[in-house]
């Protein structure tokens, strides 16, 4: 009897999952996704840096292949000085 009690008032004590952090959806069991999300981001932000770093080469070796493919020197200057972190923008046309 006394160790339900305690195990009552320990359940009573613990906040609900969903209670505590509403907004990051933690209680509706996608969190697989989120740990694969978040193990992938190093080979995200390398591939990103790798990229802009052959834009950056190109920028300077061979602009006319640039133009050629559909992009602009100002898009391709502008992609090329973005952080790691963000987003690719540059599409071709």
């Amino acid at each position: 009897m006394r160790l339900q009690a305690l195990q009552t008032n320990a359940q009573a004590a613990v906040p609900d999952l969903a209670a505590v952090m509403p907004a990051t959806g933690l209680a509706s069991g996608d969190n697989g996704l989120r740990i694969r999300a978040i193990l992938s981001l190093p080979a995200t932000w390398w591939h990103r840096t790798r990229f802009r770093t052959e834009l950056r080469a190109d920028l300077r070796e061979k602009p006319e292949l640039l133009h050629d493919i559909g992009i602009g020197v100002h898009e391709a200057h502008a992609e090329a000085s973005r952080f790691f972190w963000e987003a690719v923008l540059l599409q071709r046309r």
